[in-house]
């Protein structure tokens, strides 16, 4: 890989932590509107004011991430499931929300591997790496992934959040061409 593909893969992760760092604010605050005791309207309000964005905004922020964004609890259960996550495995959402990500997108080969990953993510590191997933029709491919721990606004872990892209999607854009393309979002 020479010095410019480095730079455009650079590119890349930084546009996915920063990613990663919106969807840790928007689900922080969806979970935040779970527990409280608050009217929605004042929640929207609320998030409004502080950030000049509606609810719906904010969703419609998260749905629009260019990379599959899949929030897991401390048990390892899909909370968060984005269109994209949707495209890359096969699963909707309503499929995949409440399911243990084991049995959606990892091969049993591969559990004992990511048991470890998210061990380690529960610890408050983070993590970025090339990662075997599967469809849903079962064909397996790899990720490149980036998971960090999420927490509530006290501070206490409350599970993780993971974007992760085809890495041939990657290979596509990182390949002699050091431009990237236009396309139109699947439905």
């Amino acid at each position: 890989m020479d010095a410019e593909d480095e730079r455009e893969l650079l590119k890349k992760i930084r546009a996915l932590e920063e990613g990663q760092a919106e969807l840790k604010r928007q689900v922080s605050k969806l979970q935040r509107r779970g527990s409280s005791s608050q009217q929605p309207a004042e929640q929207s309000s609320s998030a409004s004011r502080c950030t000049g964005m509606s609810a719906r905004h904010h969703m419609m922020a998260m749905q629009s991430l260019g990379q599959a964004a899949h929030v897991l609890d401390l048990h390892g259960k899909v909370l968060y499931w984005n269109r994209n996550a949707e495209r890359l495995y096969h699963y909707s959402s309503a499929e995949a929300v409440w399911q243990d990500i084991t049995s959606l997108i990892i091969h049993p080969d591969d559990i004992p591997a990511l048991n470890t990953i998210i061990g380690n993510i529960f610890t408050g590191k983070c993590w970025r790496g090339k990662f075997p997933v599967k469809k849903k029709s079962g064909e397996r491919f790899f990720v490149v992934a980036d998971a960090t721990p999420l927490y509530d606004d006290d501070g206490s872990l409350m599970g993780l959040i993971c974007l992760a892209d085809d890495t041939r999607t990657l290979k596509d854009l990182i390949g002699t061409s050091t431009s990237g393309y236009y396309y139109y979002p699947k439905d």
